[in-house]
């Protein structure tokens, strides 16, 4: 049998052979104390019956024995059992064959008798601790290849997914007239139509960050480039999973939050066929990268487009406001206490300072507030549409409520395991006194 089984199942199997029983003998009590399973051969014909049944980690063999030297029963092993390891116990009148059978690479190790009992033991140890890291780096390598095969399909299920995604985004950007205006417009809808995204988020986060890119007096084309990357910041969601952006970034796994960075590369696909848009693209493929250069490509402060450092921080801003880094909603100032902890890791020093000692640049302008359904009054339109946990629409968007359909909503909750919450067009949200 060969040796290819797990050598993690102790204990390990020693075969010796020679012709003298005595020397067997002694062998086998030798090498018991060690805890091997020891088999015994009185010739090579003997040695090769008892690999075929059983598993044999090592064999020494002597080498004067009739009909079968040990020099050629070790070739044999190496033939039909190469992971087997081989020692080859000699006199020194055996020196010349023992030589050519070393050159010939059909044995590990030889010893010469007389032997020592500490040389012995130690050989079959070294011996054996080979072909325990044999079969263990086997065992890496069969791992790793299977590792590899899976990471591969994966990667062609997300190339697949993302190219399907983009084709259908790009037919869509094809029916519009060809100008800069339209592009625009069309890819901010793609967001705020999307039921999982929020158009007004969007907002939100251009706002703050042309208002940043303002107190940096930066050129006019430069801030309307900013704030329009802003506002399209999560168009490479739209290639993925809802289930990475659904919940708090907080409560994502590893794999998830990895796969939620990897928008970057879906939104440079969606962009890449407007090149008139390569700076706006720029600034969202970078918006992950760390200002000290640990970010997912490890591009540095100098590499990183100011647009990206300035859209970093205005987004974390918002993600910890809105609760979709944490499960809460934190207020301003604890917000701008936790980002404070990363100042010169992942944000700008400079920009993220223009946001904490400029509270006047923060707008909730765009934010709109749900309500939950037992609040909903009669002639509320809803402004966008309201999906069961399976992607059900439920109303569509328009809907003037009456006290029947706000009735089936409510029953219709109860079987529900959220309640929902909708967003019509009466709720307005009052613009602070420092808005422009």
């Amino acid at each position: 049998m060969s040796t290819e089984s797990s050598t993690a199942d102790l204990p390990l199997t020693v075969l010796c052979v020679d012709d003298e029983v005595n020397i067997l003998k002694s062998m086998k009590r030798l090498l018991h104390k060690q805890g091997y399973q020891i088999l015994l051969a009185e010739s090579g014909a003997k040695a090769l019956a008892l690999m075929k049944e059983h598993d044999v980690h090592l064999i020494m063999s002597d080498m004067k024995m009739p009909s079968m030297t040990g020099a050629q029963l070790l070739e044999q092993v190496a033939t039909s059992y190469p992971e087997t390891y081989r020692i080859l116990l000699t006199g020194y009148s055996d020196m010349e064959s023992t030589v050519d059978a070393v050159n010939k690479g059909k044995i590990h190790r030889y010893l010469q008798k007389p032997w020592d009992n500490d040389e012995i033991i130690e050989a079959i140890s070294e011996g054996l601790q080979q072909v325990k890291l044999k079969h263990e780096n086997i065992k890496l390598q069969g791992l790793i290849k299977k590792q590899n095969s899976l990471l591969k399909g994966l990667n062609q299920t997300l190339e697949d997914k993302i190219k399907l995604r983009t084709k259908q985004i790009n037919a869509a950007m094809k029916k519009v007239e060809q100008n800069n205006i339209a592009t625009q417009k069309v890819l901010f809808n793609l967001i705020s139509i999307n039921p999982h995204l929020s158009g007004s988020y969007a907002n939100s986060i251009s706002l703050l960050s042309k208002r940043i890119a303002e107190k940096l007096s930066l050129p006019k084309k430069e801030i309307k480039e900013i704030s329009f990357a802003a506002s399209l910041c999560e168009i490479g969601l739209l290639g993925m999973d809802t289930a990475v952006y659904s919940q708090s970034f907080g409560e994502l796994d590893f794999d998830q939050k990895q796969e939620y960075q990897n928008q970057t590369i879906i939104a440079q696909l969606i962009l890449s066929p407007a090149a008139h848009m390569q700076d706006v693209s720029d600034i969202i493929t970078c918006q992950f990268e760390h200002f000290n250069g640990s970010g997912p490509n490890r591009l540095t402060d100098e590499q990183i487009p100011l647009g990206a450092r300035i859209l970093a921080v205005a987004r974390d801003y918002w993600r910890y406001r809105l609760a979709r880094i944490t499960r809460e909603e934190i207020p301003d100032a604890e917000v701008k206490l936790q980002m404070k902890k990363f100042m010169g890791v992942r944000y700008d020093p400079e920009i993220l300072g223009i946001l904490i000692d400029n509270p006047e640049i923060v707008s909730s302008k765009y934010l709109e507030k749900p309500i939950k359904a037992l609040s909903i009054k009669a002639g509320m339109v809803l402004k966008y549409s309201v999906f069961t946990e399976k992607d059900i629409l439920v109303l569509p968007e328009g809907h003037v409520f009456t006290n029947e359909s706000i009735t089936k909503l409510l029953q219709f909750e109860k079987q529900q395991a959220t309640p929902f919450t909708v967003i019509i067009e009466e709720q307005k949200v009052e613009e602070e006194k420092t808005e422009d």
